[in-house]
């Protein structure tokens, strides 16, 4: 498997993650607000939550609160599209 398409796989994840908690965002702010510990429980209790992988959880994580807007959300969706299909175009569908 290309390098390409492991890069356009784990970047789906991502955005994938990123969509599942973004409709969520109350639920989401609810999860890190009742976390207790470090860094590395919060990813936890995120994974958990939503069923996503480290990575997923670390991106997720990582989202600047601006990107908590229908507009934003409505961007990643068709990045999300857009990755579909080159994926669909990578693997020679």
């Amino acid at each position: 498997m290309s390098d390409h398409l492991n890069s356009l796989r784990m970047r789906r994840e991502i955005l994938d993650a990123y969509v599942t908690v973004l409709e969520r965002a109350g639920e989401l702010l609810n999860v890190c607000a009742a976390a207790t510990g470090g860094a590395d429980q919060l990813r936890v209790a995120v994974e958990d939550a939503f069923g996503l992988s480290p990575v997923a959880a670390d991106a997720v994580l990582a989202l600047q609160v601006r990107r908590l807007t229908p507009i934003a959300l409505e961007q990643i969706r068709q990045e999300l599209i857009d990755v579909d299909r080159e994926m669909a175009e990578a693997d020679g569908v």
